[in-house]
């Protein structure tokens, strides 16, 4: 493992963006190629350390491959409400790999009793079990009532009308 860098390196690196910042800063430490190179390297630590590991694999013969994600279909489910407390709206996201294909604005469940709001729930997913071949749920998020975008953009209205 290697050392440490020194704190007044670290510090020059993070904090001055131009070398001429850090040549005024640091008059007594900095040293023009060797400070660039250190501050550079100081910056872009994961980039280095990635490419370090790359030409480390190489010279032993292991090749790297990009992962491949799968073009399926992936649903994530946005509860607007307070979990185990009540439900203002539920959202429906349809991811293809990683780029969003189909999108469901919040649609307001109040009123909706539990027994209802499960229902609800299970006619969403058979009918992404027919459409898109997704029999569950990737992720289920629960937002804070106050950002439901259907909501502020009636109040948003409002605001323009009155």
């Amino acid at each position: 493992m290697g050392r440490k860098a020194n704190p007044v390196c670290l510090y020059c690196a993070k904090n001055y963006r131009t070398e001429d910042e850090a040549k005024e800063k640091h008059p007594e430490c900095y040293v023009g190629h060797n400070c660039r190179i250190k501050r550079n390297r100081l910056r872009n630590s994961g980039k280095v350390n990635a490419k370090r590991r790359q030409n480390a694999a190489k010279k032993k013969g292991i090749t790297t491959i990009e992962p491949i994600l799968p073009e399926a279909y992936r649903a994530e489910l946005e509860i607007y409400g307070k979990e185990n407390q009540f439900v203002h709206a539920i959202a429906l996201k349809i991811y293809q790999g990683n780029k969003l294909s189909h999108q469901m604005l919040p649609q307001h469940t109040q009123g909706l009793r539990q027994p209802e709001l499960e229902a609800y729930i299970r006619n969403l997913l058979d009918h992404l079990s027919t459409e898109y071949g997704i029999d569950c749920y990737g992720l289920i998020y629960w937002l804070n009532p106050a950002d439901c975008p259907e909501c502020k953009s009636k109040v948003f209205t409002d605001k323009i009308l009155n």
